[in-house]
């Protein structure tokens, strides 16, 4: 009988506990993020912060913003835009030109250790951030 107790009283807690959320989901809201792949191209590095209603950032030049969709791993950048600045040249506008590429070739996230990763439709690693 006290093993039946014992058994039915861990049973119960057990039923009580929160899961932790499934390998692959990767919560980007309240995040922001500092590009480390490129900051041998520009050490002011691009950035990207992320809220419920979407991201934004730097590009090493201009700030960007965009819709975001998101389901697990897969994410999308959407609706890209940016302010104007001139930064038609030099390391400033490869910087820009090289994340807003990546932005748009998104269709995976994931968490490699204390970083973000985003991949292509092949699943191929085309930027990764550090957390700020």
């Amino acid at each position: 009988m006290r093993a039946l107790a014992g058994a039915l009283f861990a049973l119960s807690l057990a039923a009580c506990a929160t899961s932790a959320p499934p390998p692959g989901n990767v919560h980007l809201a309240g995040t922001s993020w500092l590009r480390v792949d490129d900051l041998d191209a520009n050490p002011h590095g691009a950035t990207m912060s992320f809220t419920a209603e979407g991201a934004s950032g730097e590009t090493g030049c201009n700030r960007w913003f965009s819709a975001v969709t998101q389901n697990g791993e897969a994410l999308r950048f959407g609706n890209i835009g940016t302010t104007r600045r001139a930064c038609l040249t030099g390391m400033q506008a490869d910087t820009e030109r090289n994340l807003l590429q990546a932005l748009r070739a998104t269709r995976y996230a994931h968490y490699d250790q204390d970083a973000l990763v985003l991949l292509d439709e092949q699943q191929t690693v085309i930027a990764r951030f550090n957390a700020q």
